[in-house]
């Protein structure tokens, strides 16, 4: 412990108190290791990324228990099927040993998802066997006012050890009811947690976007965001923990909102989890095109099942087959199964459809198997052929087709359930992942965001990316990803090429923002620039959630300022600046004048412009570029998706050089700022009306540039607001630049708007 006390007391920013992991949390964190497929009891108790020391990072941000009253609003991101559950689940324990008396967890916006996580809870924080340390509710009602009161009563006695977990469905209705029990609760000095899973989704408030163009009241609020602040309000000492693996909508909350996060905290996966990158940027073969002949649309629907999607169910019984050879005995649930998933669409009359072309599909190649396993062997294996050809360039130790074959017929074949997972009558409404080894489930929302399927192999998802596609949305249908790098090769995902696009393109998005989460966890998010990388395949999330003004902002071609200065202390740091960087290039890299590029030579004699080649662009970004002064807010947007495009590109190829033109060798030129008296006074420092000066058919400003790699203009300017009389300037030797990004190397962001 006084290691762990050790590293806790170096975090930056500081902790605001020291957790301490005692007799549960060892218990719950021992039981863990114990699952055969889990971790060991080193990766989630030792090293700066171990689950343990995640989870006290992000519990000693939470409000001490010591404390009287108050409250804290943290998010906690991950990836994707990432461990976020294991890591709240250690933060439940955590709070539970150092004297938190109640957690609830919104667990859920769907009962499949709260049963899931209700389950889970209960099975690994020891309530199914009758243990000492919680009373457990689900969805409390008036109803049951004594019983928590007693509960209650018991821990600030400390008569019991017991803790009162409470699980809800994140459900305006559910939530409001358990504030009305808690309402009439004394609660004061008794500290609360609340966990909000998949805290992006539903708990919002859908109102903001109205709010933001004064389409709605200032207090408008969704119900459900409504119901989760109003519970807040009767817990007089509690942190609130969003949890999420797209953290988009969060992010992007207005800087009032009432869910803003003051701290932002990190879930790391371990060494065996397979994302994004795994997937679409570093395995080959593991992902395979649906044909725009295989989906189905209203105007072209499929009258049989298309030949990709009997494909993906050859693949999987080879996958099953495989499992069933090599599976060890007395396995938990976790690592006994092997699933299929197929994801047609939103609407359960598709699921139907899906469903019946797989069993029968599937009903058809267990008579073929069953009556030619003995008497035509061979004919079997030209049945599967191509796909076990494929999987053996995959996955190196795939037992020989025959075997797989005859593992068909002995135990997979009559060893796998197909079902609905929807809202229709007839669906699974609980999948009992103990009864059966083998399952292919078909299905649509209630198979998105939160939802785990055991062993998932094989996905076949034709749904396609839509008009409107949200990176949040996008990646939560990523089931596919997980814990598998056991049997990656055996993983197959069929989906369309525009979404494996989309896909590959959100691995960088999502690099990106947990990368600007690390420099800023522990901060407010509230002071954080949320400029996020994407284009123009995704938005970053729903548009209804988003209560700051975003804007898309393409860096591309010439990226000017609009406003020369904003205050005169920003024109000295600026000048200043602009000495530095003209000194140090000069003397670090090749400075010639301009003419010596042919294109740019004028008639007669040399340019007024010189040329500084092949400046590193981390010394353009370094030197100059991030400690530019950038008062007006518009230019300030711009500017920061400019230096995070540059960003990007750096960490794509760090060998990437700028050219540097000098123009007019940093003599001030003159600009007027004609019509500036109509503007109103907060813009008194003018656009300039004119940064390039053009001539036809001459070389000209705009000219100075080298079209196939980053360029970067540096000048000065004198202002003043007669047309053409330099003698009234009235504003003197203001820095300015201009950048040209060509094409090849566009970046298409979307940006916070600070107005």
């Amino acid at each position: 412990m006084a290691t762990t006390i050790k590293i806790l007391k170096t975090v930056k920013p500081p902790l605001r108190w020291i957790p301490e992991p005692k007799d549960f949390t060892t218990e719950f964190l021992e039981s863990k290791s114990q699952d055969p497929n889990g971790p060991s009891i080193e990766d989630l108790r030792n090293g700066p990324n171990s689950v343990l020391q995640e989870a006290l990072r992000i519990l000693g941000r939470c409000l001490p228990p010591s404390e009287p009253a108050g409250r804290e609003t943290g998010l906690v991101v991950g990836y994707v099927q990432s461990g976020k559950t294991m890591s709240f689940e250690t933060v439940i324990a955590l709070a539970r040993d150092n004297g938190y008396g109640v957690v609830i967890v919104l667990a859920g916006t769907k009962n499949n998802l709260r049963d899931q996580s209700e389950d889970r809870l209960k099975k690994d924080l020891g309530i199914d066997e009758g243990g000492d340390h919680w009373y457990h509710l689900s969805n409390p009602t008036k109803a049951q006012r004594s019983q928590i009161e007693s509960k209650i009563d018991a821990w600030r006695k400390k008569s019991s050890k017991k803790s009162l977990l409470i699980t809800v469905l994140k459900h305006g209705g559910h939530i409001e009811k358990l504030t009305a029990v808690l309402q009439a609760v004394k609660l004061n000095g008794v500290p609360a947690l609340i966990i909000d899973d998949e805290s992006d989704q539903a708990s919002l408030n859908t109102q903001a976007s109205r709010i933001r163009k004064l389409r709605a009241p200032a207090n408008a609020m969704s119900t459900t965001y409504e119901k989760i602040l109003g519970l807040r309000d009767v817990l007089p000492h509690h942190s609130y923990l969003q949890y999420t693996a797209t953290p988009q909508a969060n992010l992007l909350l207005a800087q009032t909102d009432l869910l803003n996060p003051s701290f932002s905290e990190l879930v790391t996966p371990g060494d065996a989890y397979t994302g994004g990158h795994a997937f679409f940027k570093s395995a080959v073969g593991l992902v395979e095109d649906i044909p725009p002949g295989d989906v189905p649309t209203p105007q072209h629907p499929l009258k049989s099942p298309p030949k990709s999607l009997l494909k993906a169910l050859r693949y999987f019984l080879l996958v099953a087959a495989q499992h069933s050879l090599t599976r060890k005995k007395g396995l938990t649930s976790k690592d006994r199964n092997r699933s299929m998933m197929v994801h047609p669409a939103v609407a359960t009359t598709q699921h139907k459809i899906y469903r019946d072309w797989v069993e029968k599909a599937f009903s058809a190649l267990k008579r073929r198997i069953e009556a030619d396993s003995v008497s035509k062997p061979g004919s079997l294996s030209a049945i599967f052929q191509t796909e076990y050809d494929a999987l053996a360039k995959t996955y190196s130790e795939l037992k020989p087709l025959s075997e797989l074959i005859a593992a068909l017929a002995d135990e997979v074949l009559d060893d796998l359930n197909c079902v609905e997972v929807n809202g229709t009558p007839d669906a699974e409404k609980k999948v009992s992942w103990k009864a059966t080894k083998y399952w292919i489930l078909v299905g649509g929302a209630k198979l998105d965001r939160g939802y785990t399927v055991e062993g998932l192999c094989v996905t076949y998802m034709p749904r396609p990316l839509g008009t409107s596609a949200a990176a949040d949305t996008l990646q939560q249908r990523a089931r596919f990803f997980g814990y598998k790098k056991a049997y990656l090769g055996l993983c197959r995902v069929f989906i369309q090429p525009s979404v494996k696009d989309a896909f590959t393109e959100y691995v960088e998005h999502e690099d990106f923002v947990r990368e600007a989460l690390v420099q800023n966890r522990g901060k407010p998010l509230r002071d954080w620039r949320r400029d996020f990388i994407l284009t123009q395949l995704l938005k970053p999330t729903r548009p209804n959630v988003v209560g700051l003004g975003i804007r898309r902002v393409l860096v591309e071609d010439w990226i000017v300022p609009n406003v020369l200065q904003r205050d005169d202390v920003a024109v000295a740091e600026n000048r200043l600046l602009l000495d530095k960087v003209d000194k140090k290039w000069s003397k670090d890299f090749s400075r010639d004048n301009a003419a010596t590029i042919p294109r740019l030579a004028p008639t007669k004699g040399k340019s007024s412009n010189d040329v500084i080649l092949d400046v590193p662009l981390t010394t353009v970004l370094e030197d100059f570029l991030l400690n530019l002064e950038v008062k007006d807010p518009k230019d300030a947007e711009e500017h920061s998706a400019m230096l995070v495009a540059l960003s990007a590109l750096l960490a794509k190829d760090p060998s990437l050089k700028v050219d540097v033109f000098v123009m007019n060798q940093l003599k001030p030129g003159y600009r007027s700022r004609v019509g500036t008296s109509t503007l109103p006074a907060s813009n008194k420092f003018a656009p300039i009306n004119q940064y390039f000066s053009q001539s036809a058919n001459a070389i000209n400003d705009r000219s100075f540039f080298t079209p196939d790699r980053i360029s970067l203009q540096l000048r000065r300017f004198n202002l003043g607001h007669h047309q053409r009389d330099e003698s009234k300037a009235d504003i003197h030797d203001v820095t300015w630049y201009a950048l040209y990004v060509p094409k090849k190397l566009k970046k298409d962001l979307f940006v916070e708007n600070r107005d």
